[in-house]
């Protein structure tokens, strides 16, 4: 059943080891949308690793400010996506931006506000991109897929009601 899945080392219990990432589309009074870029994938939105004991959600606003230097609220849950060759689950929200100016860091050589038109059209990496489009066309229903990454493919992609 299970030749590929990895486990936690020493556990008897056979426990998956999956990752957890968690990203959000920050947007401003006017509309605009947060993107940094980084040193290998370009502009994108920010966010990052979930440490093990951090909550998804303190680990989104810590990610945000650490790449970004902005403090933003969460105001919704987009959905998630899990990339299948590496066990990586990412979670995606929304976001408003509270307060900071935007700054570059060690992870985001660069970091700007664009009107969502310039942002569509800057992001490249496929799963930003995938991501930008869903929320800034309303994010109506929770989004959930599988994908690849090398080439970028989604396998399967769901979009659910909130609740039941």
């Amino acid at each position: 059943c299970c030749e590929k899945t990895r486990f936690r080392k020493g556990s008897n219990d056979m426990v998956p080891i999956h990752h957890v990432s968690a990203a959000g589309v920050v947007r401003n009074e006017a509309g605009e949308v947060l993107l940094i870029r980084g040193p290998l994938r370009g502009w994108e939105i920010p966010g990052g690793v979930v440490e093990s004991h951090e909550s998804v959600q303190d680990a989104l606003k810590r990610e945000i400010w650490e790449e970004s230097g902005v403090q933003v609220e969460i105001t919704g849950f987009a959905g998630l996506c899990k990339n299948v060759e590496l066990d990586i689950v990412n979670l995606e929200f929304c976001c408003r931006y509270l307060s900071g100016e935007p700054r570059g860091s060690e992870e985001s050589l660069e970091v700007r506000w664009f009107s969502p038109a310039e942002a569509l059209k800057i992001v490249e990496f496929p799963l930003a991109k995938s991501w930008l489009e869903y929320i800034l066309n309303g994010a109506e229903k929770v989004r959930c897929f599988s994908f690849r990454k090398n080439p970028f493919e989604i396998l399967e992609d769901t979009l659910l009601p909130a609740g039941g």
